[in-house]
């Protein structure tokens, strides 16, 4: 048994279900009362990051801003100079740097939809259509850590992403994803609150096929601040640029926010 407070009082959540396996949904759920309750985690839906990338021996300076569901903008910085932008503003994913744009239409992909689910925590419900959760039997060790890994693939892309929560804490890890593009690796670490939740302030993200890496810490942290649509519009020139993307060897990558 793992006993959590919670704000209704104190309630008791079994770990192991009548199989007596891990109960994901129940892992799930410790895990929402370790980040400051389910309600309270699923009611925010703006968030603004700012601090540092390092990437291939660089440093600069990130800031990224996200609104649920599905529009997000990074800024890229150096010596104050925007070296780098990427967004998605619901209908369009693009890239500009020195004022040259790529952009791809992704008005209803299953990539789209199923990134909707996942800020909406569907894949937390049981009952979901969209998702098959399981979960290991076993504590598996991360990093010297005993945590639960929980697997869950969406029917719609057929990704497969492996949460590992801390057994003690019973806040997230680690994260792999594995799609049929790329395979990326995220560790978090430093939570600390932001208002009545706890968020991650360091994320070290590996994209396993390359071995590339980066870091982020974040510096600051807001949320539930007003964001305009228009704050995640593409730019108008549609010219091709990959310099930026040489440099780093990430592409448009967008890092997984905590």
């Amino acid at each position: 048994m793992s006993m959590i407070a919670s704000i209704s009082g104190s309630q008791e959540i079994n770990i192991l279900n009548r199989n007596g396996r891990i109960d994901p949904y129940a892992v799930f759920q410790l895990n929402f009362d370790a980040m400051g309750g389910e309600k309270v985690v699923k009611y925010d839906n703006t968030f603004k990051f700012s601090g540092k990338m390092e990437i291939n021996g660089f440093t600069f300076d990130i800031e990224d801003y996200k609104k649920k569901p599905s529009k997000s903008l990074r800024v890229v910085s150096s010596n104050y100079k925007i070296q780098y932008r990427t967004g998605d503003d619901g209908v369009n994913i693009w890239a500009e740097q020195d004022g040259k744009v790529t952009k791809l239409f992704d008005g209803d992909s299953p990539e789209r939809q199923i990134n909707k689910l996942w800020d909406e925590y569907a894949y937390t419900d049981p009952k979901s259509k969209f998702f098959i959760v399981t979960a290991n039997h076993r504590k598996v060790s991360i990093k010297g850590d005993n945590c639960y890994e929980i697997k869950i693939r969406n029917k719609k892309t057929d990704e497969v992403v492996t949460h590992y929560y801390d057994a003690e804490s019973f806040l997230l890890k680690r994260e792999k994803r594995e799609g049929s593009k790329e395979k990326i690796q995220t560790d978090f670490d430093d939570y600390k609150a932001v208002g009545n939740t706890l968020m991650a302030y360091k994320l070290n993200i590996t994209y396993t096929d390359t071995n590339i890496k980066h870091y982020i810490t974040w510096d600051k942290i807001d949320k539930g601040l007003y964001i305009s649509d228009s704050k995640f519009y593409p730019p108008q020139d549609d010219k091709k640029n990959d310099n930026f993307s040489a440099l780093t060897g990430l592409g448009t990558h967008f890092s997984t926010y905590a």
